[in-house]
């Protein structure tokens, strides 16, 4: 079955962490939060990008904070959801043309194994 679930995940970048995930032991059907990175030059844009996907009912979004060693703003989106490739990808995808639109960009993703509690 392990075999089977990995060589179905596509062979891309998010691919390769999924992959990881499983081979760790982690069942990537249990929802719990991912959270989706995004960074900015100016705390104006920041906030309007936070602003703007804040409108999605079922995204938690948190910044923007100042990273001081890096000099950029940071913002941070969480939706509850399994881990499953076409749809990380999808709101990947959909939450880095919103930052587009604000002159900021993705900074990954990430998430901690599944638990009980989510």
């Amino acid at each position: 079955m392990r075999a089977l679930q990995l060589a179905m995940i596509p062979d891309d970048e998010n691919g390769q962490v999924l992959k990881r995930m499983i081979e760790d032991g982690d069942d990537l059907e249990r929802p719990r939060p991912i959270d989706f990175y995004h960074v900015f030059a100016e705390e104006s844009d920041a906030q309007d990008f936070a602003a703007a996907a804040s409108a999605q009912s079922d995204l938690v979004v948190e910044g923007p904070d100042f990273d001081d060693d890096d000099g950029i703003w940071e913002v941070s989106a969480t939706r509850v959801m399994a881990a499953r490739h076409a749809a990380i990808t999808a709101l990947e995808t959909e939450l880095a043309e919103l930052a587009t639109r604000y002159r900021g960009y993705p900074d990954g993703w990430g998430c901690d194994p599944a638990t009980d509690t989510h």
